[in-house]
């Protein structure tokens, strides 16, 4: 996990998973997790679209 990161749980097709968000610039968010055994990670222009594109990205990968 890196310094200054927060993390969440989210649901993914009715199993929990933590990520980790952090900002790595003023308009870029990137949040960090594992799904099904696989790193998945997300960058968007806040935090909360950066957890729901990891949602919708884990969810596509879970549907495979």
């Amino acid at each position: 996990m890196q310094e200054g990161s927060i993390e969440r749980t989210v649901a993914v097709l009715s199993k929990v998973c933590t990520v980790n968000v952090h900002q790595s610039s003023r308009s870029v968010w990137i949040c960090i997790g594992i799904y099904n055994g696989e790193r998945i990670e997300t960058k968007d222009r806040s935090m909360r679209s950066a957890i729901g594109a990891w949602i919708k990205t884990a969810s596509y990968w879970g549907n495979l």
